[in-house]
């Protein structure tokens, strides 16, 4: 059983939602995100900060990185963006957008709790897990909950239709489109009806396995921190592919790329930009768009083998590491959602010289074997949206390290 607490924490106050509530940070490039902090000098982009939106990001430390979000943290408490609400309570927390809606609870769940139930499906990169297990112990906050699921949520959904007919404490719309709306529960009843859908159920990781892996680092040198979680109903979520853009080898060009891509698989070259489907990707290389059919998946053998045969898995290890020779290393391959559309992605692709390959979202049937096995898929498999945000809720951490 999930052992969820009511969060012990604060919620953006209305007025300055578009203030501080950041978009997705992984769907924005490094110049957007650049842009979006000058723009938005309290947004919580500011707090968590990563090296390459720098100004110094050939130089800077991960101690300089979290003084830094320490300070922006410091700025945000002084403005008095959140509010102060001080008993404890769970959320209900949802997101509506291009038609699609789904609703979550929030609540924060001990660090040995969740280290226990959740289960990643996705491989973590250990410099990251280790700035952002930094950023906890300095900067002393939590705001980007990990978003998780269950493997079977009609429970939890009828738990929270509790809050139809109630008034949001937030309730806001940006210029994406997405509209956000937290509702704050109180009532015992309710509480207990929504611990009670948790029951018996085991929690899977759907994003923020960079912040699991962070909280696991505390845990194991004795810090018990509480993780600030998003909980969604499977039948409520939305994939997306998570694309690869290649920087190819000085000594490769892209027709012979493609020429080695054709000697392994059926390749089939045409004009325009198709939407990738399961058990392909479309690469564009030498002037035209390519569909790589993979080899049919096998139809049993547990979790290696569908783990082997999802599209993320063989588009590493057949055509990034096995004939580009590369590795996905931040360096070789940049990684890019399809959240603002295919073309996007391309357009991205060619200010960068490198090449796309668009990648097909997995389901998440396979997420939950491949994680109920014990493994994980390449790092950027799987994106959820519409993605929880930074900066709408703030869990202050000061007690964890008491």
């Amino acid at each position: 059983m999930v052992a969820v607490s009511p969060l012990r924490g604060q919620v953006v106050r209305q007025a300055h939602v578009d203030d501080v509530v950041s978009p997705a940070y992984d769907a924005l490039t490094v110049p957007q995100r650049r842009k979006y902090r000058d723009d938005h000098p309290l947004c919580y982009l500011h707090v968590t900060r990563s090296a390459p939106d720098e100004d110094d990001a050939a130089t800077v430390d991960n101690a300089t990185l979290v003084r830094r979000g320490r300070a922006a943290l410091e700025r945000l408490l002084a403005a008095d963006v959140f509010d102060h609400e001080s008993e404890p309570a769970l959320l209900v927390y949802e997101l509506e957008t291009d038609g699609h809606r789904q609703r979550g609870l929030v609540a924060e769940v001990a660090g040995h709790e969740f280290q226990r139930t959740a289960k990643p499906h996705e491989a973590t990169r250990p410099e990251r897990a280790a700035l952002l297990a930094e950023h906890f112990s300095f900067v002393r906050a939590a705001s980007s909950p990990v978003a998780c699921t269950l493997e079977r949520g009609a429970r939890l959904d009828a738990a929270l239709a509790g809050v139809d007919g109630m008034a949001p404490l937030v309730e806001h719309t940006g210029a994406d489109g997405l509209t956000q709306r937290v509702w704050r529960i109180l009532d015992p009843q309710m509480i207990d009806e929504i611990n009670a859908s948790l029951a018996n159920d085991d929690l899977y990781i759907i994003d923020g396995h960079h912040r699991a892996a962070a909280n696991a680092q505390l845990l194991a040198n004795g810090s018990d921190v509480p993780v600030l979680v998003a909980i969604f109903a499977p039948e409520a979520l939305q994939l997306r592919g998570f694309h690869r853009l290649l920087k190819l080898p000085d000594s490769m060009c892209e027709q012979a790329f493609i020429d080695r891509v054709a000697q392994r698989f059926a390749v089939q070259p045409h004009a325009e930009l198709r939407e990738p489907a399961a058990g392909s990707v479309e690469i564009f290389a030498a002037g035209a768009w390519h569909t790589v059919q993979f080899d049919e998946r096998p139809s049993s053998g547990g979790a290696l083998v569908r783990l082997g045969s999802l599209d993320p898995s063989v588009v590493e290890r057949e055509v990034i590491r096995a004939i580009a020779g590369r590795d996905h290393d931040g360096t070789d391959v940049e990684y890019m959602p399809d959240e603002g559309g295919n073309e996007a992605v391309a357009e991205h692709a060619r200010t960068l010289g490198r090449v796309p390959i668009l990648v097909p979202a997995v389901t998440v049937a396979d997420m939950v074997e491949v994680a109920e096995g014990g493994l994980t898929m390449p790092a950027k498999s799987t994106y959820f949206v519409p993605k929880v945000r930074s900066g709408l809720f703030l869990r202050l951490l000061d007690d964890a390290f008491a």
